[in-house]
This record gives structure tokens, C-alpha cells and sequence, in this order.
């Protein structure tokens, strides 16, 4: 019944075997000759696809799509001491989004005093420390017999709430030796308590029900606890004014009358009890946070303590799982509670502010249908309305229209996979995992053209393992989110209307000869006529199992949007 086994082989068969026992289905890698005990075993033990990408940054961003879009931990190798560094940008975005994954490389000893060891451990320098802060653990493995037990250990620490990545350092000789035996068997999470105390229930529950003027606020972990009905059963009951975080666009259904917008654009007065559910309070944090501070009751429901009044003070803080929690709490909803005054009047203002916002979306689309080159707003209508409903977004925009997309939402389920660590270049990685964790979406990688170039080799992968997966390039030529606040910032910037290095033109990219080099067809689209006959193109290469690239051109919008000034320089005199 436990599931345990013995076995004996190499430090790297020991692993492969700890994966299997684990249901690892991928594991995604950037090859590295230190590693060459683990890349032996895949030629002896079945059971686990390798999936090659062209840096240890697209490693970690797959890895990371991976584990959002299949709900399950991602398991990754990367090169030792040197790929470890060049990953880091994602493993920080992994860390922040608490994505369950486990992160593997060699690790050469330190025992000579040289100060050049090429890609291994040099005098002073600690493989560990240098994730030390973007990950939820991290070990050292120098015995092969301890290699099944780190690693079930990591995939049991990566799962536990709150979730994150974990990272094993396994040494050359380790992973090298042979005749070691282990043993076997899969890891599973710890479970959280089930529900709070009555008390602590009924007390939540009276907050809301004599609310005046509440809010309900959701995050990330919503859809790490898959709590997505849940928390829709608790704004529909309560009628609750629904906000997202920081471009969580994926933790509500924006189409839902109960949505009012993410935390940057709504008022921070003005209400009486706010719940925040799974909401990660440390999103864009000053040093003085008077967020919410004239609630009367601030209820805050999450996975991870150290998230819970670490920015603004709580008066109620409920640490456990989400889903559980809300269960309990949705429990002790009766019919009868549908007709008090405030619910009834709540409901129907959501609904008239609801229309209204819909007809302003519509009529600024309208307004924008004919702009040359193609506006945002006309963009992200336009693939709201051809693609497929069930279809898997991925982003890596900060300032285009991904609320206009349909992004996985249905009745009980919607998913958008984006990253909120602020380490550019996850998009194409994200694309790839996510297609691979959730095959039986079409996955659709929406990424301006700045992201692109961060991760481009990821066009390589798509095409060698026939990922189907539309990516839509929103193209302006710019870095605009940095042009957007370096307008804010002001200064000389603003009053030339000049904004060092943020425009991407002369030369111009040609994305769709990038990604035709690597096998993947394209077409580049200039005028909004063109546009839904394109985005049917690539939906078309997606049923035919083939990816596919859509290089829009698009407007600039914003402060310093009519710029294309650069600072000029030449070697030639």
C-alpha cells in the first residue's frame, strides 16, 4: 500500500526513477556536461520526456507555464553554477508567483582555492546563495543514496502551501555513481487544515452580511487552491464589488457583472468591510500603506502567513486553504439573505455600472476600428471575439488590452497565465509549458515585440516539438510601458519628448522572418482590415497542429506615443 520500492543504478537512474514515482511527464532542460549522470538515465529508465530550450531562462519560464496551466509542480534542469545564474530572472518570477516546481543542476566542489573554474564553484562563491532568495529551499546532494529522499523532499516542500519552486544542487560525482540503492516513492503535499473555526466563520459572515459598502479583493492564489467557483459563489451571494490584483486578470471572470477593475484603478476609501481572498499584499507596497485604512473590517484569507498584514493593517486574518475556507464560509449562505436592503441594492448597481462599462468598452472600440496602424483596443476586441472561448492566453503585456480576451473563461473555469515577478522574457517559455500542461486548450501567447526579443529561441521549440500555439506580437516599435513612466517621471525626458532607448525601430525587427528561420510560419499584419482574416490564419495552423506567428502593428498610445527619437551613434567618423 506505500508504494515504496527499491531500487538499484547510477545517482542519475536513482532520480529518474524518483520522477517517474513523482508522475513527472517533462522535464525541461538546457543541456550541461556536469549533468551528464542524470542525461545518461534517460536512455535506461522510460517515463520522462526531456524538453530542450535554448537557455536556462526559457527552461524556467516553460517550467513556470507548465505548472500554472497543468495545476501540478514542473520539474527542471539547468546548467550548474553558470545556468543557474542566467535562469535566475524566472526563477525570481516563479518565486513571487509561489509556482510549484523543482529546479535541479550539478554542483562541482569547491575545494580548489582557483580563482577561475570556469563554469563551476570558484573561491568564496556558493551555488546556494545565489538563489538563496527566489526559492522556498534549497539543498545540496553529495551522496547518491540521498538523492530519491532530497528530491521527494523538494516535490513535497513545492507542493505545500504556500507552493513555490525548490532547488537541488546534485554533485557530478553523485549523479555519476553507480550500484548506489535508493528508495523509491512519490511525495505527497501536506494538507492544510480543512476550514477555520466556526467562530472565526460566523464572524466573517456577519461582517458581510451588515456591509454597507464592501469589497471583495482576489489574487493568485485563488487559482493555485482552485477556488474559482468559490469565490464566484461568494460575490454573487453577497453581491460583492469584485477587484483583481496587479494584472490578475485571471483570478475573476471579467466578464462577471460583479467586477469593478484591478487595485491600481479603483479607490483605496470608501469602504466598510474588505475581504481579501488569496491576494498577495505585498503587490506595489509603499513604505507607508494606508490602503483601506478607514475599513471598518479587513478580513484577509490566504495560504501563506507571511503575505497576511505585512502592508496594511487586518483586523481578521484566516491562515489556511482558500478553498476550504470559502466552502465553509459560502455554507452558512441561506436564500432568505438574497433580500436584505444593502445586498439587493448592491446587486442592482453592479448590474447598471456593469451595462455601462460595456457600452464605454464598445464605443471606444468602435472609435478605434480604423486607426492605422491598428489600436490596442481594436486588437484585443478583435481576438476576444475569433478566438476560441475555451483558448489559454498567455501574456507578457503590461499596457495592451488582455481584458478583452477570452482567455480560457467558461462557466466554472478560466485561466490566464501570466507572470507578476517583473523579469521580462517569460512569454514564449510560458507558451511552451502551458501548451504542454494543458494540451487540450488552444494556447494563444499574446507578448509585445520589447518581450520578444528576450526569449526569441523559444520560436525553435515550438517548432520542433509541433506546438501548436498562436503567438500574436503586439508591435509599436517600443518599450512603452518604460516610455509610459518615464513620462510620468518627467524631467527633460518629458519636456523634449525624447525617451532614451525605448524606441525599437531602425532597424526594424522583421518577427516573422525570426521566426520563419526557425521553423515557424508568419504573417504580418499592417491594417485592421486584415486582422480577422489573420487571426483565422492562425487559428487554422493551430487545428492543423502547427504554430504559427502574427507580427500587428500597432499604435502607440500614451505620453511620448508620436516619438521614434533615439540617441544616433556610428564608428565611422
Amino acid at each position: 500500500m506505500s508504494g515504496k520500492k527499491k531500487v538499484v543504478g547510477t545517482g542519475g537512474e536513482l532520480l529518474m526513477h524518483q520522477l517517474v514515482a513523482q508522475g513527472v511527464e517533462y522535464a525541461f532542460t538546457n543541456t550541461g556536461s556536469a549533468e551528464a549522470g542524470f542525461f545518461d538515465a534517460f536512455l535506461t529508465v522510460p517515463g520522462v520526456q526531456p524538453i530542450l530550450l535554448l537557455s536556462e531562462s526559457l527552461v524556467l519560464s516553460a517550467a513556470d507555464g507548465y505548472a500554472k496551466a497543468a495545476g501540478k509542480p514542473a520539474f527542471v534542469n539547468v546548467h550548474l553554477a553558470a545556468g543557474t545564474r542566467q535562469g535566475s530572472g524566472q526563477l525570481q518570477n516563479a518565486f513571487f508567483d509561489g509556482t510549484p516546481m523543482v529546479v535541479t543542476a550539478a554542483l562541482r566542489d569547491n575545494g580548489s582555492f582557483g580563482d577561475h573554474n570556469t563554469l563551476g564553484a570558484s573561491s568564496g562563491f556558493s551555488q546556494m546563495g545565489a538563489v538563496e532568495d527566489i526559492t522556498k529551499k534549497r539543498w545540496e546532494v553529495t551522496d547518491a543514496r540521498g538523492i530519491p529522499m532530497a528530491t521527494r523532499r523538494a516535490f513535497k516542500e513545492a507542493m505545500t502551501m504556500p507552493t513555490g519552486p525548490v532547488y537541488l544542487a546534485y554533485s557530478s560525482p553523485a549523479l555519476d555513481a553507480k550500484g548506489v540503492e535508493g528508495v523509491i516513492q512519490a511525495a505527497h503535499p501536506l494538507e492544510m487544515p480543512e476550514t477555520p473555526g466556526g467562530a472565526t466563520v460566523a464572524k466573517m459572515q456577519d461582517a458581510l452580511l451588515n456591509a454597507e459598502n464592501p469589497l471583495l479583493l482576489v489574487g493568485p492564489d485563488v487559482k493555485s487552491a482552485g477556488a474559482q467557483r468559490e469565490v464566484v459563489a461568494l460575490s454573487e451571494n453577497y453581491s460583492l464589488p469584485t477587484a483583481v490584483g496587479f494584472y490578475d486578470y485571471g483570478a475573476f471572470p471579467m466578464a462577471h457583472p460583479n467586477y469593478i477593475g484591478m487595485i491600481d484603478n479603483i479607490p483605496s476609501e470608501g469602504y466598510d468591510v474588505v475581504i481579501c481572498v488569496g491576494y498577495r499584499q505585498n503587490t506595489r507596497a509603499e513604505a507607508k500603506d494606508e490602503k483601506f485604512t478607514d475599513a471598518e473590517t479587513i478580513i484577509v484569507i490566504g495560504h501563506d502567513s507571511s503575505m497576511i498584514g505585512n502592508t496594511f493593517a487586518v483586523d481578521l486574518d484566516v491562515w489556511g486553504n482558500v478553498r476550504h475556507t470559502l466552502t465553509a464560509l459560502n455554507g452558512l449562505w441561506k436564500p432568505d439573505h438574497a433580500n436584505l436592503r444593502q445586498i439587493q441594492q448592491r446587486k442592482q448597481a453592479l448590474i447598471a455600472q456593469s451595462r455601462e462599462r460595456a457600452e464605454k468598452q464598445s464605443g471606444q472600440v468602435k472609435a478605434h476600428a480604423g486607426d492605422m496602424p491598428i489600436h490596442p483596443l481594436y486588437l484585443g476586441d478583435m481576438m476576444g471575439r475569433t478566438l476560441a472561448r475555451n483558448t489559454l492566453v498567455v501574456s507578457e503585456n503590461f499596457r495592451a488590452a488582455d481584458h478583452l480576451m477570452p482567455f480560457g473563461y467558461g462557466d466554472e473555469d478560466w485561466r490566464l497565465v501570466r507572470t507578476y515577478g517583473g523579469s521580462l522574457g517569460f512569454g514564449l517559455g510560458g507558451a511552451i509549458g502551458a501548451q504542454l500542461g494543458d494540451p487540450s486548450r488552444p494556447v494563444v501567447l499574446s507578448i509585445g515585440d520589447g518581450s520578444v526579443m528576450y526569449s526569441s529561441s523559444g520560436f525553435w521549440t515550438m517548432a520542433r516539438y509541433s506546438l501548436p500555439i498562436l503567438t500574436v506580437i503586439w508591435n509599436n516599435m517600443q518599450y512603452q510601458t518604460v516610455r509610459t513612466n518615464f513620462a510620468s517621471w518627467g524631467g527633460s525626458m518629458k519636456g523634449q519628448n525624447r525617451y532614451p532607448e525605448t524606441f525599437l525601430g531602425d532597424p526594424e525587427i522583421d518577427f516573422v522572418m525570426l521566426a520563419k528561420a526557425q521553423g515557424i510560419d508568419g504573417l504580418l499584419v499592417r491594417e485592421p482590415g486584415e486582422l480577422e482574416a489573420a487571426l483565422k490564419r492562425g487559428r487554422a495552423a493551430q487545428a492543423a497542429g502547427e504554430p504559427f506567428v502574427l507580427d500587428v502593428k500597432i499604435t502607440n498610445v500614451g505620453a511620448g506615443s508620436d516619438q521614434s527619437w533615439y540617441m544616433p551613434h556610428s564608428l565611422k567618423a
